[in-house]
């Protein structure tokens, strides 16, 4: 998203911006979740990128992991473990949780990723996973897979885990008012910049359109969808 867009969206008040963008405040729900079910335990979080949930576990012992080669304009200054994430440099049962957050599309072998997770967990212990299955491509070249219910149990499963319960991130509309938001990111910076400054309030008109007012429909829309066929991905939680 540019920085005019990013300026824009800042401004918002918090109760639009949860319902512009429902996916984000969602997978941060999931999180304090994660963080409320294991006080004072070991949490890996692995593939934590810039370490943006370290936040939610100051009371817990936070052990951040990445390859940190996904994207060159990220500060990976706060990962404690650099390592491919098929190959932990932790021991077997060393952790009583795992983050693995919007991660699993960023590696080639999803599967080995899975089972390196169920092996650094100690039995009993909990994976909080997300990833997606409706989203456009991101980090390029990083980016390889996208992810099916049906795929994601598969891969938990295989790799041992047990009580898998997963759960779309809204449905039809949801995953519209996503889609809807691109729309102006699109469009006008491919324009002329002479051109752009003169369609500029065209550009504000649709931003508001695209940005604002069809997602917030979008959002009070999606309880109307029952099948979640659609939707911008799944949260995991899982046992060892």
């Amino acid at each position: 998203m540019s920085s005019f867009y990013l300026r824009v969206y800042g401004r918002l008040p918090e109760f639009l911006k949860r319902r512009i963008n429902p996916l984000d405040y969602a997978i941060e729900d999931f999180v304090k979740t994660a963080a409320a079910a294991h006080p004072g335990q070991k949490v890996l979080d692995a593939g934590a990128g810039e370490a943006r949930f370290a936040a939610h576990f100051t009371e817990h012992f936070y052990v951040s992991a990445d390859a940190c080669v996904g994207d060159a304009r990220w500060d990976y200054s706060r990962i404690q473990l650099v390592a491919d994430l098929a190959a932990l440099p932790l021991q077997e049962g060393a952790v009583d949780a795992v983050l693995n957050i919007q991660v699993l599309e960023h590696v080639k072998n999803p599967a080995l990723v899975v089972t390196e997770l169920h092996r650094v967990l100690k039995p009993g212990g909990r994976l909080y996973l997300t990833a997606p299955q409706g989203w456009a491509e991101h980090q390029q070249p990083h980016d390889f897979y996208r992810f099916t219910r049906f795929a994601l149990n598969d891969l938990l499963v295989q790799a041992g885990f047990k009580e898998v319960k997963i759960e779309p991130f809204g449905g039809y509309f949801h995953y519209l008012g996503h889609r809807l938001t691109h729309v102006p990111k699109v469009l006008f910076p491919a324009l002329p910049p002479a051109l752009r400054v003169l369609l500029f309030p065209l550009e504000l008109a649709t931003l508001a359109l695209f940005c604002v007012a069809l997602p917030v429909g979008c959002y009070y829309l999606d309880s109307f969808d029952g099948t979640r066929e659609f939707t911008l991905g799944y949260r995991c939680l899982a046992r060892k």
